[in-house]
This record gives structure tokens, sequence and C-alpha cells, in this order.
């Protein structure tokens, strides 16, 4: 599916005599489609599955996401083991009292090692199943927007750190909304979480638009970038 925005913004830039390429074009339609779309919100959408052979490996839950950002990132590790730890979290991220019973680093390291020598799959197929759950086929991305930059420089926090407020944040609303115990919650996605916030309070009669205010912006900061970009290549290639 072609969004109308993005393939009339592709023409704009090619009649501005820059040269947009069909991975740009790509990463605008995708995110247009967002726009035009609106999020998603029904059960049908996620959460997504991806497969390494019959193993599934799961979106992240919040149960994955706290367990990798508590107690995993506290292994001594480098960034290849690092990875192994993150496909064990997809792998039981519906399981959140699996993952909440390995708290040590010898414990999370033993239990990881031991599992990934049992699985009858490559870690490049393992690899390739977690991205595909974490970002579907839908996976462009926008840049940090200025505002954003400047707030995580002022707060002194990480990308991450804010993540990880947010995500405890819609844990809470959604444990007052929706009748869902802590470990229910926990192996949830943040995505089924905010769908569940979401429909509550469309269901409350509340006006919700903060979805759709981000996703014009991410468009917005896409575009800006591929042509900050291709006007730097055009001018590079007249030196």
């Amino acid at each position: 599916m072609v969004a109308g925005i993005a393939r009339e913004d592709y023409g704009d830039l090619v009649a501005e005599g820059l040269k947009p390429t069909l991975d740009d074009f790509d990463r605008l339609n995708q995110l247009a489609l967002r726009l035009e779309a609106g999020p998603e919100t029904t059960c049908a959408n996620h959460p997504r599955i991806g497969w390494a052979g019959d193993i599934p490996f799961y979106e992240p839950t919040a149960a994955a996401i706290m367990w990798l950002n508590d107690y995993a990132a506290r292994v001594p590790a480098d960034a290849e083991t690092f990875a192994t730890f993150y496909y064990f979290a997809c792998a039981h991220g519906r399981d959140p009292q699996t993952l909440m019973a390995l708290v040590t680093p010898e414990a999370i390291a033993k239990a990881v090692k031991g599992w990934l020598r049992k699985l009858p799959v490559t870690e490049r197929e393992i690899a390739r199943a977690c991205h595909y759950a974490a970002w579907g086929y839908d996976d462009a991305r926008a840049p940090a927007s200025p505002r954003k930059l400047a707030r995580l420089e002022k707060t002194g926090k990480t990308e991450e750190m804010e993540n990880l407020e947010r995500l405890e944040k819609i844990m809470a609303e959604a444990m007052g909304k929706c009748g869902m115990t802590y470990l229910e919650l926990l192996a949830q996605t943040p995505s089924r979480l905010n769908a569940m916030v979401l429909e509550a309070d469309i269901g409350a009669g509340c006006t919700v638009s903060r979805d759709m205010a981000k996703a014009q912006v991410d468009y917005s900061l896409a575009l800006n970038e591929i042509r900050e970009r291709l006007i730097k290549e055009r001018e590079h290639g007249r030196e």
C-alpha cells in the first residue's frame, strides 16, 4: 500500500533536483501509513511472533524489557553476549516468573548459555526472528526531535531511562483502568498496554489524539532528515 502523502513528498524531492532512494521512499511510506491509518489498536495486530524454525520469539513484553534493564544489564558481557540475553527475553517474555527468577549475573549467564546451546537453530535465525518480533516489517524509525534531545540533555536522562519511566506509567494506568494484576500486566507488550488504556479512555468518552500527533511529528522529522541529507549529497557532488 502506498500513502498519498509519501508519494507527493517523494515527487517534491525529485522536483527539487534531489535524488531520493527507494529506501528513502520506503521509510517515508511506512511512517505515512501510520499517519493515515492511525495506531494499531486491535489484538490481531500485536503482539507479534517471530519464528526461528518452530521456536517462537515474542514481541518484548514489559517483563522482558524490565528484566533486560534491571538485571541482564548488570552482567559483565560484551555486545554479542548481551544479544543472547535479549533473545532469551524475547523467548520468555510471556512468562514473567521465569525471567524474574533469574536476577544474579551468575544465574542469568548460566541459564541463557544452557538455553542457547539446546536450540536447534542458528543464532542468525534467532536474531532475524527477534527483529521481526520487535519491529515487524514496519521498522522505519524517525530521528529524535530537537525538543527531545534538549529535554534529555537538560534532565541528564537517557532515552532508555525515559522509555522505562513511560512503561511504568502506562502499567500503572492499565492497572487502574483495566483491572489486571501486576503479573498479568508484565506479560503484556507496551503496545498492547497502550491499546488497552486507549480503549478504556475511548470507552470513558475521553478524547485521545497524542498518538496521531506523534505520527505527524515522526513523519515530518524523517522527511526533513532525508531532505537535508540529499541536499548535502548534491552539494558534495558539485565540489
